[in-house]
């Protein structure tokens, strides 16, 4: 949901696909209510949250070791998935 913020301040001529109806508002609420959920959601159940990091961890070190097959990767075959 960042992304959405980041993309309208960096790239604000980027053609959008999507609308953000009441943009910054509505969607800087939902982002809020998503953090609180995700906090409510590790405190109270810590083995969920648990789950949670493992799953981010898992993810963030795939994301690592497949860096420089997407640096290698056409500009065209990244948006075909090719």
């Amino acid at each position: 949901m960042l992304s959405l913020f980041k993309l309208r301040k960096t790239e604000p001529n980027l053609e959008r696909t999507f609308r953000a109806p009441g943009y910054p508002l509505v969607p800087g609420i939902a982002l809020v209510l998503a953090v609180v959920c995700l906090v409510a959601m590790a405190w109270f159940n810590a083995l969920i949250g648990l789950i949670f990091l493992g799953f981010m961890a898992v993810g963030f070190v795939y994301f690592i070791l497949t860096a420089q097959l997407r640096a290698d990767a056409p500009a065209d075959a990244m948006l075909t998935g090719l």
